[in-house]
């Protein structure tokens, strides 16, 4: 049999394209290695880049009402396409959330006066939670991922009427300090909410269901079932789900 002329034989070796997650939160992490995914992290400091992105993938954003630069699916896509320069024919996987009440984003903040602050405006009212995610593919084993999947998730987050005291003490603890509306809906902060209404998973930071159905579009193989994931996740953390109404994954 004759073979290529522009590819010999020698070097028709089968490609494996690893899987890179773009990110260095603990509770992506967790929730990929729960899905059953075989990774490595590389994670990229361009959260504060708000520099104008190519039309052609402006124009695939999922449509939301937050100013476009902040748009969580393009800081999900910035971190990824920043990994991807950094690991050549990899598939990357990138996630940003982001939490908005009464139009305005309530980002990390950053010291425990910020983020009394928030907690007191998110006490016993309903918030937004949007995650992008963006799943980039390349074309050449030699080149960065360049074909984009992009989605966004939004849950509905209600808190429970919080007192001045829990919630003094609450980020006493340090943990609202790194986290977007300065609570961690996966830990003591899940104390104070009363219900959530959509995905749980992308209030932690990864939707399992969007992230499984990208990841095995862009032919991530060997996956669990999102539904047994988060099942198997919560009873890791000790948790059940949250009643009223019954969360999803």
């Amino acid at each position: 049999m004759a073979t290529s002329a522009t590819t010999p034989l020698a070097t028709q070796v089968a490609w494996t394209r690893r899987l890179v997650l773009a990110s260095a939160s603990p509770r992506r992490y967790e929730l990929l290695t729960a899905l059953g995914a075989t990774f490595t992290v590389i994670a990229t400091d361009v959260e504060a880049e708000l520099r104008a992105a190519p039309p052609e993938l402006m124009a695939q954003l999922p449509p939301v009402t937050l100013p476009p630069l902040e748009h969580p699916t393009l800081l999900a896509w910035r971190k990824a396409q920043a990994a991807s320069l950094q690991a050549p024919g990899a598939i990357i996987l990138g996630a940003d959330t982001v939490v908005v009440l009464d139009g305005m984003l309530l980002n990390k903040p950053g010291d425990g006066a910020t983020a009394q602050a928030m907690l007191r405006q998110l006490s016993g009212r309903s918030h937004t939670v949007y995650t992008g995610v963006c799943v980039l593919e390349p074309e050449h084993p030699q080149q960065p991922a360049t074909r984009s999947r992009l989605a966004l998730v939004a849950s509905e987050v209600e808190f429970a009427p919080v007192s001045a005291q829990a919630i003094a003490a609450y980020v006493a603890t340090g943990e609202p300090l790194d986290k977007a509306g300065a609570y961690g809906v996966q830990g003591m902060g899940g104390k104070l909410v009363h219900s959530v209404r959509g995905s749980y998973t992308a209030v932690v930071g990864l939707p399992l269901v969007t992230t499984y159905e990208l990841l095995s579009q862009a032919g991530v193989q060997g996956l669990t079932d999102p539904s047994v994931t988060y099942q198997r996740w919560l009873q890791s953390q000790g948790k059940d789900p949250l009643p009223c109404p019954p969360t999803l994954p």
